[in-house]
């Protein structure tokens, strides 16, 4: 093994020592028994998850599974990052789909869509906000997926557009050659072979929007979403291990989602 080999692992190792060492000490934080947030840690458990309220506690001091407004947000989060999936899963297959063809601006267009991504948060919210007054348009769930999703939709067409390739156009000819439709093409080549992208792309989009904040921010009212709701908490009470029980949640989720994501990558259809 070389020293470049050497180095590169050295190097990848870092990188997944600073990206996931956080993470390691919030979890370990929610089981602290105490609720002052220090170190060392001078005993563990599960009360910042399951112990009953005693009295009029402060939000901060009430276990997650009795604390009502956690779940409310818990919800309104769900309902976000699946909404915001299943637009995003709609957007990038038929944008990408469009984007095959040699249509009049495709390069401009799909600069466009890139923009999403690049535009930074707080100036899309800023906006968003000033149009959603001058139409009179309310903010609720809905307005914070769309909001979202214009977001997610980049990620999700860069994934989808490397999937056509030259060999997908191969089949597709094919199928055209012997008589098929358009419509038939479609059902019976393509969407069969770029499915795994499909998928992937909704998660994306659910990975992505389950702890945005930066845009939700501007457009929700109320509870919330997960994100939101701790970070209206953290302003106003102490910092116990509560909040990184919370946080514990919240990384689990997207854990697992990204661990779905890596394996319907991993695969290919023959």
């Amino acid at each position: 093994m070389g020293w470049g080999d050497r180095l590169a692992k050295v190097y990848i190792a870092l990188i997944i020592l600073f990206i996931y060492i956080p993470t390691f000490f919030m979890i370990a934080l929610s089981f602290k028994s105490g609720a002052k947030v220090s170190f060392p840690i001078e005993g563990f458990t599960w009360d910042w998850y399951v112990k009953p309220p005693t009295g009029y506690e402060y939000s901060a001091y009430i276990s997650i599974m009795h604390d009502k407004n956690f779940f409310t947000a818990l919800n309104n989060s769900l309902f976000v990052s699946i909404v915001t999936a299943l637009l995003t899963c709609l957007l990038v297959t038929t944008t990408a789909l469009a984007l095959r063809k040699k249509i009049v601006g495709r390069d401009l267009l799909f600069y466009l869509f890139l923009l999403g991504f690049i535009v930074p948060g707080v100036a899309l919210g800023l906006g968003v906000t000033f149009m959603f007054r001058l139409f009179g348009i309310e903010s609720s769930l809905l307005a914070v997926a769309a909001i979202v999703t214009v977001y997610t939709v980049p990620f999700g067409l860069i994934l989808m557009m490397s999937r056509f390739d030259p060999e997908l156009a191969t089949y597709e000819y094919a199928a055209s050659v012997l008589k098929a439709s358009p419509l038939s093409v479609f059902r019976r080549i393509t969407f069969p072979l770029i499915i795994f992208e499909v998928i992937s792309a909704a998660i994306m989009g659910f990975l992505l929007s389950w702890g945005e904040i930066i845009r939700t921010q501007f457009v929700m009212k109320g509870m919330g979403t997960l994100a939101t709701y701790i970070r209206n908490e953290l302003s106003i009470n102490p910092i116990t291990p509560k909040w990184f029980a919370a946080g514990t949640i919240i990384a689990i989720i997207a854990f697992v989602g990204l661990a779905i994501f890596a394996y319907i990558m991993s695969r290919r259809v023959r």
